[in-house]
């Protein structure tokens, strides 16, 4: 690769500056060569995000934006509607776990800044505060993920704060309601299966999760609690194990399982095609572990959990909808082993989890319809569970050192609910989850599950849902599709009061289960990867077709929505087809996909995208690089371009710099404003509140660009 610089400036086209004075941006063109191809980057100096001039620049342009969207009239409406029907669901309840006869759980009433935890013992023992992320430093609320120790005596914390995603580790004593001297610092962990003294845990550079080299060299480690960290044993990393050839953004994640003479070692990044290593779990605290490779990246293997001598995989080979394996680990032969389960194009396996006794086999018809499975382990026998439950019945395990599974129901137009069944004995029961709801006027809502033909004759999923009484089907209705469409992953459905606040106003709500997502299996995953990516911004095209064919919206009423590295397909969408779109709200979006690579979480994100060393991945890159494809002079869209600014996960001048270079060369009169949240990260704010706040930021722009009356200027 070859670099070059040029300094000017420049101000903004003149039909842009008419509409909008966008602070002054200047250009300092970096070139680079990449095969022979010459790459201009004009903005590439924000990515310094620690200068001072690059934080007066991002200052400056929240400024901006939060000024124009104080005059948009309606957005205190939508927060106070989001509150009301936060009140509709009097108690919110998120079950964790069932350990040792305790029930696990978070809990948040609507008077609740954020959700507490809780535990019961049995279905109707009393309940107790364990933990309040708003109670833990004053004046903070914090961020936090729970893991409870195999006895249910203690609780894992990983704590962090304003979405940073990385803080410490520290441990709770349910009995005594205290938390434990022990500081695990800027790592995240877990109990070791079994134990509630021994914790597995990684541990990044530091806490600075803009440092390029934060998570570079992650080694993995074990701590007894009440032991100073220092004395921690080292488990795996790349200078310990060099046989494993673990690449600087790969870390060795250590599966370990009670019930099981065997542990696994995953070379961990975003791959979604696991290569896994075995030893004995006698070894684990051996100052040399010999591990064993079991699986490579061709073996396809999504997911595993161990169950005596027996490993119990699915795996996408030859079957694109996955079969469940059983490997025997004395001598494991991938190709030969026993098949327990397969998916069809029908009914492809969606999820696995353990339990004691039993597998709890999720299968599903395009991630939309869902049953679930048992299988034993003695037995070898699989059924289908029954249950009083309508629709759809999503069973997982609540712990592996038990059988009670949670079942839950969900929906894009009901508010879901969890039920608790026993694999053992077969006993349902409606507590101690279950929730109550009481929302006007769902019964006006209507949900279409539908395929419709892509650009290239595939048949893709799309979910359309709307309140009947509003539709009126000759256009003049707005819409409004989220999609993703990347690592596999899938659009799954679940009630959000918060879409009443469009379904009430007639907004036609969809969601596209684009190329790149799992809906219709790996085939559907890798036809939308690397140089198969453009498939994910034309699937979302292809659904604007189909919107604005069948008279449920126009173009100028469409608007589009997709997070992080649904930020690619968003901005393609737009820089491909502009003239489909009125709005377009890419949040946290990977919207310089050349420059992923080099931020702190880029390269573990190579699996996923490429790297720009490989001539035919650097191309595959380019052509999903929603900045690089900005025109001069073209008419986009509106656009809310949103970050948070303790983002681990895509940098905030990743978006930046694609709302820099589309405010300078967008020549029609729609607004281009990037929202930073400077308390937030990649998934938003800690609190309800902040997380309605942006929500409402969201669908008031996208109301008041599509021209819904309440929320127009005065």
């Amino acid at each position: 690769m070859k670099a070059t610089f040029i300094l000017s400036a420049a101000f903004f086209s003149t039909i842009a500056s008419a509409q909008y004075q966008y602070p002054f941006t200047k250009k300092e063109t970096v070139s680079d060569t990449y095969f022979g191809v010459k790459v201009e980057d004009p903005y590439r100096w924000l990515e310094d995000i620690k200068d001072p001039k690059v934080l007066d620049w991002f200052k400056k342009e929240a400024d901006f934006t939060n000024t124009e969207i104080q005059k948009i009239p309606g957005t205190d409406v939508l927060m106070q509607e989001m509150k009301t029907f936060d009140k509709a669901i009097p108690v919110k309840i998120l079950p964790l776990t069932y350990q040792n006869g305790i029930y696990f759980y978070q809990k948040r009433t609507p008077s609740d800044v954020k959700e507490k935890l809780y535990c019961r013992t049995g279905v109707s023992g009393e309940e107790k505060l364990l933990f309040d992320p708003a109670d833990y430093i004053k004046d903070k609320v914090m961020d936090v993920t729970y893991l409870v120790s195999a006895d249910g005596s203690r609780i894992l914390l990983n704590l962090s704060e304003a979405g940073a995603e990385l803080g410490d580790i520290r441990i709770l004593d349910v009995k005594k309601q205290v938390i434990l001297d022990d500081v695990i610092k800027h790592s995240y962990g877990e109990f070791l299966d079994g134990s509630n003294d021994k914790i597995i845990y990684y541990q990044a550079k530091s806490y600075d999760t803009h440092d390029p080299e934060v998570f570079i060299n992650t080694p993995t480690k074990l701590h007894t609690v009440g032991k100073p960290a220092n004395s921690d044993l080292l488990l795996a990393s790349s200078k310990k194990y060099p046989d494993l050839e673990l690449a600087p953004a790969e870390r060795g994640e250590l599966y370990y399982f009670k019930d099981s003479p065997y542990m696994l070692l995953l070379k961990a990044s975003v791959a979604t095609d696991l290569e896994l290593y075995y030893a004995p779990s006698s070894e684990i605290l051996s100052d040399r572990i010999q591990w064993k490779k079991l699986s490579t990246s061709e073996d396809l293997i999504k997911g595993f959990y161990l169950k005596g001598k027996y490993m119990y995989a699915w795996s996408a080979k030859d079957n694109p909808n996955y079969n469940i394996i059983k490997v025997d680990l004395t001598n494991p032969e991938l190709n030969t082993a026993e098949i327990i389960s397969r998916g069809d194009s029908e009914w492809k396996i969606s999820n696995v989890t353990q339990s004691k006794n039993y597998l709890a086999i999720i299968k599903s018809r395009n991630e939309q319809v869902f049953e679930t499975f048992i299988y034993n382990f003695t037995t070898g026998k699989t059924e289908k569970i029954k249950s009083p439950i309508l629709g759809n019945v999503e069973g997982t395990a609540l712990s592996k050192h038990n059988d009670e599974l949670l079942l839950a129901n969900y929906s894009w137009v009901k508010p879901y609910n969890f039920y608790a069944y026993n694999a053992e004995s077969k006993n349902f029961s409606e507590k101690p989850f279950t929730m109550t709801s009481q929302f006007p006027n769902l019964e006006n809502l209507v949900l279409e599950e539908i395929e419709i033909p892509t650009h290239d004759n595939k048949m893709m999923p799309l979910s359309i849902f709307y309140d009947k009484t509003k539709l009126k089907k000759n256009g003049s209705n707005p819409a409004f599709i989220r999609a993703y469409g990347a690592y596999g992953k899938s659009q799954l459905p679940g009630f959000s009061p918060s879409s009443l606040c469009l379904l009430n106003r007639g907004v036609v709500v969809a969601v596209a289960h684009v190329r790149g997502g799992g809906e219709k299996g790996n085939d559907w995953y890798i036809d939308g990867k690397k140089a198969t990516k453009p498939n994910t911004w034309k699937d979302l095209n292809s659904s604007a077709e189909y919107l604005i064919k069948n008279k449920y919206t126009s173009a100028e009423k469409l608007g589009i929505t997709g997070a992080s590295a649904g930020g690619i397909m968003v901005g393609r969408a737009i820089t491909s087809r502009p003239d489909l779109y009125k709005v377009a709200i890419p949040k946290v979006g990977c919207l310089n996909a050349l420059r992923m690579e080099f931020s702190p979480n880029g390269p573990a994100n190579i699996p996923e995208f490429g790297t720009v060393k490989d001539e035919k991945e650097f191309k595959a890159i380019l052509e999903m690089d929603a900045y690089q494809h900005i025109k001069k002079g073209e008419k986009y869209p509106a656009q809310l371009i949103t970050t948070g600014f303790n983002d681990p996960r895509v940098e905030s001048y990743i978006p930046a710099k694609f709302a820099a270079k589309m405010q300078n060369c967008n020549a029609s009169p729609n607004p281009v404003l990037l929202y930073v949240d400077y308390k937030a990260g990649h998934f938003g704010g800690s609190t309800v509140d902040e997380q309605f706040r942006q929500i409402a930021v969201e669908y008031g722009f996208f109301l008041w660009q599509t021209g819904d009356p309440s929320f127009q200027k005065k």
